[in-house]
């Protein structure tokens, strides 16, 4: 019985040391946010202490972080029957229940918060969250932003210079229009608005008007105006959303109708987590031009990013690509039906003074179907974008922001090989 009693002291003493050290590793991953290494650890040992508000806490909260909502939803609800006032939990229901789309319950739980005498930076947060849900329960929300700003283009019609390129098709040498650079300015007008048929984070009706105008200095032929309505019935549920988004675009160049698109698609959005999310879709396009029909198309594009912020001061990583197979709809061209990939990323950064900076990169290749005898081939592009930003907030609702680009197209008909340089500054004005 003695022999009994020593070996069951030590079998506890060796357990209490391997929670122990499970738990500092647990808590360890918890901080590195390596949400998926540290539940399973804090799962088992809240199996063991079931009576321990803390390691449900962190197992609720683990759970959250990977949208687990209904264990998370346990461990939480055995947190508050231990401690009924535990304003960290409460806050965290509060978001559970949002990203559920539980809106009424979400708000109920913020109440219960707001009662406590809380810090006021933490009260700051709660009523900034409360004020957010108010406005997602409203059936009707509008938004939008004001942008005006002005541009330099330093090939203006893309011209490749003065130099000699040969026709194949006549072996003759033609000499290129000299580059001409300009100065424009634009503006921008963007309406959102949505309507939520009432079952929060299920049907909603997003719809957007966007109307864009730019004005050069030395070549009104290039002046360019679009209007563009979309409407996309839109359904939402936790990490996922789906849109079917139907578009008008219509585009007048140097005050003439030119061309209008109308198109429909799909688009899909999966939330990984908080800090990262993938997005992707297919549309369907007829473009209808308005002196030459030769030019009127089909499009089909299939489209894909992925968007990620790293570190705790975090910096916004971005990829994405794109496919598009264009076919004639009345034949007579050679540069019409095409197939083309883009490429490009960008990596952003947001300072806490309200300064952004940004670089990018986007590569377009685009191979034409049809022999052209004049150039006896097949028309080639290849293009190359560099850019590169800087943006300053002023408040919530102003940006100023300013923007150099390098881009040089290479093509196997020498007509079509230029280069620019473009810069653009802008004031953003949302609301």
């Amino acid at each position: 019985m003695k022999f009994s009693y020593v070996t069951a002291i030590l079998l506890l003493s060796i357990n209490l040391f391997a929670d122990e050290s499970s738990y500092k590793d647990a808590i360890q991953s918890y901080n590195a946010k390596e949400f998926a290494k540290a539940y399973p650890v804090f799962e088992e040992l809240s199996l063991k202490s079931p009576a321990n508000a803390e390691l449900n806490f962190f197992l609720g909260r683990s759970a959250l972080e990977l949208k687990r909502y209904d264990e998370a939803l346990t461990a939480f609800d055995r947190v508050l029957m231990l401690n009924p006032s535990h304003t960290r939990t409460h806050m965290e229901l509060a978001r559970l229940y949002y990203e559920t789309g539980q809106l009424e319950l979400s708000q109920g739980e913020l109440d219960l918060v707001l009662k406590e005498n809380l810090p006021q930076n933490i009260r700051d947060v709660a009523l900034a969250f409360k004020t957010r849900i108010s406005e997602q329960m409203k059936r009707h929300t509008f938004g939008g932003a004001f942008i005006v700003g002005m541009g330099y283009d330093s090939n203006a019609n893309n011209d490749i210079g003065r130099k000699e390129f040969i026709i194949p098709l006549f072996n003759m040498p033609i000499e290129g229009n000299e580059k001409v650079s300009d100065t424009n300015l634009f503006a921008t007008f963007v309406l959102n608005h949505s309507y939520d048929f009432g079952d929060r984070k299920g049907w909603m009706l997003e719809s957007s008007f966007v109307a864009y105008t730019k004005l050069y200095k030395e070549y009104g032929e290039n002046d360019l105006s679009l209007f563009s309505l979309s409407v996309a019935p839109t359904w939402s549920e936790n990490s996922y959303k789906l849109s079917f988004p139907l578009t008008y675009d219509r585009i007048f160049l140097d005050n003439d109708g030119y061309l209008y698109n109308l198109s429909s698609g799909i688009r899909a959005t999966y939330m990984l987590s908080s800090i990262s999310f993938l997005e992707g879709g297919y549309t369907y396009k007829r473009g209808y031009y308005d002196e030459d029909k030769t030019q009127d198309s089909n499009s089909h594009t299939i489209s894909a990013s992925y968007k990620r912020a790293i570190g705790e001061d975090p910096i916004l990583f971005s990829l994405n690509t794109s496919y598009v197979q264009t076919s004639e709809v009345n034949s007579g061209r050679t540069d019409v039906e095409s197939s083309g990939w883009r490429v490009g990323g960008e990596i952003a950064k947001m300072f806490k003074n309200g300064v952004r900076t940004s670089i990018g990169y986007t590569r377009n290749e685009t191979d034409y179907e049809k022999f052209d005898p004049l150039f006896q081939a097949k028309r080639s592009d290849e293009r190359h974008e560099y850019e590169f930003g800087l943006g300053y907030s002023l408040s919530n609702s102003i940006m100023l922001n300013a923007t150099l680009s390098y881009v040089e197209n290479n093509s196997n008909q020498d007509p079509f090989n230029y280069d620019k340089i473009t810069a653009i500054t802008n004031a953003i004005i949302s609301f």
